[in-house]
């Protein structure tokens, strides 16, 4: 029989106590959560157990502030894009340039052709580029022009990996298939059977039977596609991994694809290629590449790229299309981000991967020592929390066994004004100081350890 409130409260009081201050302190937020409910299907996130989300009205460096006055250091950081911080004074100083010349023409523009000169003298595949609305579109396009280019119908992807919200990218991993064989589900309703039967196909990760998969399906296989780091399971042990599957793709006639829109210029200024000394055919981008701004990319190698340029409705050519793809605020916006991280990438990318590694660390030697099953993934800047022990080598290993002490972790959390967002992947900045490191550091600690006094860990 399910618990009743009261009997929820009595157990976790601790629980009860930040759940009802937060309550208190944000009526305005109630009040715009009742308004919004009657005209939105669904809202972009929750705000963990409780009964409405936090409505932000404003956002500066690394804090936001809802429209209740409270503020917050936050980990959201826009669920990626936010590399420099929130409103950073290069991107701002474009836009507001940009919006006394022109807001959008769907016309060429001078400045996607310098957009894309900056992704491809940071990106090692990028010898021409595309760009479109988000990293959804990118991975779109990118297995249309590998299906395009091969003349071959499949693609495949890895369990525990995220390539956007278009059909294509919505096969999951079947978890009662064998770990080493996965075959496809589909991830929700109204995607088509024929999708996960016909086109796609799921590869097993971090495991070697994976290169005997993409040898057995070689006739059939367009594009291998995996994110160089996944945002379920965020760790940078996976070099030779990728390496691997590069050999073994190039052996096989399959095309390789890095889906870079989480880690492009933000593992390193030329993103995963750069970090794991690796050249795929194909990379998408998006988030960070924007500086904020709604973008997606998608960049290869030119010969493959050239299925783009053939020309709307040429026999032989692949199509790509969109309104706003390219628009002039979105590149002014990308340009000015881009070129401050080329200009400070000395600085910028040590200071993020060394916090993000002093937080990681710091929180996973506090949780061994406290003997507390929780432990915190990261490669660098990027960060999972996994509330089980034992070592997750891939997204089958991660379980749910602690769900309840999870979500009263992060209301703690969000009561000590740190937001972390509810997909649990969360982020630091080049706004982040030290000093709101370990703000972080032991808000961390201490949620972890009122949990516990609430006995669920």
């Amino acid at each position: 029989m399910a618990a009743t409130a009261e009997q929820i409260a009595e157990e976790r009081p601790l629980g009860k106590q930040v759940r009802d201050a937060l309550l208190a302190r944000t009526p305005r937020s109630q009040a715009l959560n009742r308004e919004g409910s009657q005209v939105l299907a669904v809202e972009v996130v929750p705000t963990f157990e409780m009964r409405h989300p936090i409505y932000i009205e404003s956002t500066g460096g690394a804090r936001v502030t809802d429209v209740d006055g409270n503020s917050y250091i936050d980990l959201t950081m826009g669920m990626g894009p936010h590399l420099l911080g929130h409103r950073p004074d290069c991107v701002v100083d474009a836009l507001r340039a940009q919006i006394d010349q022109n807001i959008h023409v769907s016309l060429h523009n001078p400045l996607q052709s310098k957009l894309a000169r900056l992704v491809e003298d940071a990106c090692r595949c990028a010898e021409q580029v595309v760009f479109s609305n988000s990293g959804t579109e990118a991975t779109m396009y990118g297995m249309r022009v590998a299906r395009g280019f091969t003349g071959k119908p499949k693609v495949a992807s890895f369990s525990g990996s995220y390539h956007g919200a278009h059909d294509y990218a919505l096969i999951k991993d079947n978890s009662e298939s064998p770990p080493s064989d996965p075959t496809g589900k589909n991830y929700g309703r109204g995607v088509p059977d024929v999708i996960k039967d016909d086109t796609m196909m799921v590869l097993p990760y971090r495991d070697e039977r994976a290169f005997d998969l993409i040898r057995e399906h070689a006739h059939e296989l367009a594009v291998v596609m995996i994110e160089p780091v996944q945002s379920s399971n965020p760790r940078t042990d996976i070099k030779e991994f990728l390496h691997g599957l590069n050999d073994v793709c190039r052996e096989c006639g399959v095309l390789f694809m890095f889906d870079e829109v989480i880690t492009g210029f933000r593992m390193a200024y030329g993103g995963a290629q750069e970090y794991f000394d690796i050249t795929p055919d194909l990379a998408t981008y998006g988030k960070a590449l924007g500086g904020g701004m709604a973008i997606g990319a998608l960049a290869g190698q030119a010969d493959v790229m050239e299925m783009l340029s053939k020309g709307w409705g040429h026999p032989d050519g692949v199509f790509s299309g969109g309104t706003f793809s390219g628009n002039p605020m979105t590149m002014a916006a990308g340009i000015a981000a881009v070129e401050y991280m080329r200009d400070h990438q000395e600085i910028l990318y040590p200071h993020l991967n060394e916090q993000g590694e002093r937080l990681a660390r710091e929180i996973n030697r506090f949780c061994e020592e406290h003997q507390i099953p929780v432990q915190l993934m990261n490669a660098g800047s990027m960060f999972h929390f996994h509330f089980q022990r034992g070592a997750i080598e891939r997204a089958r290993d991660i379980s749910d066994e602690h769900h309840a002490a999870e979500n009263d972790f992060y209301l703690h959390v969000l009561g000590r004004d740190v937001i972390v967002p509810p997909l649990h992947v969360f982020f630091i900045s080049e706004a982040h100081s030290a000093a709101d490191v370990d703000t972080i550091i032991e808000t961390f600690k201490d949620s972890l350890l009122d949990v516990r006094a609430d006995r669920l860990i």
